[in-house]
């Protein structure tokens, strides 16, 4: 049976999203992507590296994502600002958020699957390098303080967001939600 890869990979990572993969069972696999066992295990090799590869995915695709608002925006403050929304906005509404997926892997998953979890935080770090990257091109515009450490910024928006993330959890409206994130990106505004 032929299969479209990243169809498979867009699949499965909602059900490891919705039941973690610790409660991800392979007869969930089979049924939520239509594959026998055979044709999961000859495609991915197990469910342990259909999952990471699922997790390389979902780094590749957060990293286009911000390489994409950076490239249609003014400048990269502005394409940093655009990811935040979109990501705790799904769609423009804050009940699609979700927590992110390595963030779930990394909590889920310290003790009971070791490689799971570096790889979910090698990803953090990836996605945390890009922050950190636009926060260098923004100092090297004078939007930035020249002195501002944009590896520690890269790091704090990370926090933020997980911080969102969770805050939007219990929080009912969208308004407070969209000012936290206007107050995040205006700490960063240079004095004129």
């Amino acid at each position: 049976m032929k299969y479209n890869h990243a169809e498979v990979l867009n699949k499965a990572t909602e059900l490891f999203w919705q039941k973690g993969y610790q409660g991800t069972k392979m007869r969930d696999l089979q049924e939520h992507l239509d594959m026998r066992p055979g044709s999961i295990y000859a495609g991915f090799g197990s469910k342990e590296a259909l999952f990471l590869q699922v997790l390389n995915c979902y780094v590749e695709q957060s990293l286009n994502k911000i390489d994409e608002y950076n490239r249609s925006v003014t400048h990269p403050l502005e394409a940093l600002k655009y990811f935040v929304s979109d990501f705790i906005l799904v769609n423009g509404k804050l009940e699609n958020c979700r927590i992110c997926l390595l963030v779930k892997t990394v909590s889920e998953s310290e003790t009971s699957q070791p490689t799971l979890h570096t790889h979910a935080l090698s990803g953090l770090q990836k996605i945390q390098q890009k922050f950190t990257e636009l926060f260098t091109q923004a100092q090297q515009l004078k939007l930035l303080s020249q002195t501002a450490n944009t590896e520690q910024l890269g790091k704090w928006l990370q926090m933020q967001i997980m911080g969102l993330v969770i805050y939007s959890k219990n929080c009912a409206e969208q308004q407070d939600i969209t000012l936290m994130i206007e107050h995040i990106f205006s700490t960063f505004r240079q004095p004129s």
